[in-house]
This record gives structure tokens, sequence and C-alpha cells, in this order.
């Protein structure tokens, strides 16, 4: 059984799914897991972003649109395999092990 999560991230709304049936106790940490990951990558994204927008001068609404787009593609993109391999981890023990690699690879709760 899959399990859809909406979560909402700096106005946007990202959805995803985990099998839930394949490892119901491993599910909550998984959630949490998805969660962190986006919320970290997330703040990286906005200080970056503040950080260097006193260089960038006077922008148009369409060049702030253009770097909000780009930064939530960059983001999108390196996220795209960690969070694939936490939905898709067939096994409790897989999901542990995975859950286990992303934290120490992306250690979402540093920031």
């Amino acid at each position: 059984m899959a399990t859809w999560l909406l979560l909402q991230i700096s106005g946007r709304q990202v959805i995803t799914s985990i099998d839930t049936a394949s490892f119901p106790a491993c599910a909550s940490e998984i959630s949490a897991t998805l969660v962190s990951l986006r919320e970290r990558f997330e703040a990286v994204r906005r200080g970056q972003i503040q950080r260097v927008r006193g260089r960038l001068g006077d922008l148009s609404p369409d060049q702030e649109n253009a770097i909000d787009s780009l930064s939530h593609a960059l983001i999108e993109r390196v996220l795209q395999a960690p969070m694939a391999m936490l939905r898709n981890a067939s096994a409790c023990n897989e999901a542990v092990f995975v859950l286990e690699t992303v934290r120490r690879i992306f250690n979402p709760r540093t920031y």
C-alpha cells in the first residue's frame, strides 16, 4: 500500500509516496527523513539567495522568478536519487540501511 505525502516547503507543494505495506514500522522514519531533507535543502537555497542577493543589483520580477525557478529545479535534481532510494526501499532492513546512508551523506538535521 502506498502512502502519499503532501509536503509544503517554502510555499511549494511536493507530492511523494512511500510503500508502507513493505515496511510499516519504518514509514514514519522515512517520512520524517524526506521532510528533513527537503527542509534542509530549502534552508540552504534561501540562505544562498539571500547571501548573493545584494551583489545581483536590481532585478525585475521575471529575473527574480527565474532565480527562484532555477534554484528549486537544482534542489529537485540533487534530491532525486536519495528520495527515490528512500521511497523504493523494499524491506525494513533495506530501509534502515538507506535511511542511515542518506542521513550520513546529507545530515538533514544540521540546519
